[in-house]
């Protein structure tokens, strides 16, 4: 699918899926996953990061991506721009 993502001030758009989705479930809270983490790929214009990602449940799930030091959300789109801008397009 197609993303339109900021690179150097315009917004562009690339190529981006995820595959080989990972998880491990650390805690649980009766049936309930309380926490969780794994990783993903991201394959951005047919180049695959492998981001990890982390979940969290208190009164709602919140879940964080991480790549190379870099933390945000679970938005897709600001982790495509920080990839790109790290290691280009």
């Amino acid at each position: 699918m197609k993303k339109t993502v900021k690179y150097n001030g315009e917004n562009i758009k690339v190529n981006f899926e995820t595959a080989n989705q990972t998880r491990v479930v650390d805690r649980m809270e009766g049936i309930r996953i309380a926490d969780a983490h794994g990783t993903k790929d991201f394959i951005i214009n047919d180049k695959a990061y492998k981001v990890e990602w982390t979940m969290k449940y208190k009164n709602k799930h919140s879940v964080q991506l991480h790549f190379e030091g870099f933390t945000c959300g679970d938005s897709e789109k600001k982790m495509i721009e920080h990839i790109i801008s790290k290691y280009g397009v």
